[in-house]
């Protein structure tokens, strides 16, 4: 036997099975190999010592046990997520498609500005005046070169307020793009 079998012996086998017949012969006659023998012999006990202060207060029944009903949690966890996410998406979705489509509430205001064309702010706020509820505001710059008005109101009576700016103030149905001529 030489040292290469001796220590392949070694790392596979307990060191008690080294104690006699040719491995025995040959640790005798190696110093090297010998010295390493003691070396493995020392750390093996000093290993089932410390081991042997240890003892499990858990049998291994009841981690194998634990171990399964973890894994079996972490499944269902996964699913409930899953489950969670596509409630919370659907709610989101619902609750925009809902706002979308729903018309506005009955006291609710709609605001829109308009650019005269052929009517001043104050005509057309004149024009728009008697057609609008109290509740409803019509704005403008005084003295404004700017044609511009801003109407405040129901979204009926919004529509109503387009029609008649759209009556009033469009060059194709009113006076104002008829170019006089004088003779």
């Amino acid at each position: 036997m030489n040292c290469d079998d001796y220590l392949s012996m070694l790392a596979t086998l307990p060191v008690e099975e080294l104690g006699y017949g040719g491995a025995r012969d040959h640790a005798v006659q190696c110093r090297d190999c010998d010295r390493t023998t003691r070396v493995v012999a020392e750390r093996e006990r000093n290993m089932l010592l410390a081991f042997s202060d240890l003892h499990q207060s858990v049998p291994a029944r009841h981690v194998a046990e634990r171990a399964l009903v973890l894994s079996r949690r972490r499944s269902v966890t996964l699913y409930y997520r899953i489950g969670l996410a596509a409630a919370a998406v659907a709610t989101i979705l619902v609750t925009f498609l809902w706002r979308l489509a729903s018309p506005p509430l009955p006291g609710t205001t709609v605001s829109e500005t308009f650019r005269l064309q052929c009517l001043s702010p104050e005509q057309a706020a004149e024009v728009l005046r008697p057609r609008l509820h109290e509740t409803s505001r019509v704005s403008f710059r005084a003295n404004s070169r700017v044609g511009i008005i801003t109407v405040e109101a129901s979204p009926e009576e919004m529509e109503a307020a387009r029609s008649l700016l759209g009556r009033y103030d469009s060059p194709a149905e009113s006076q104002c793009a008829v170019q006089v001529t004088v003779p």
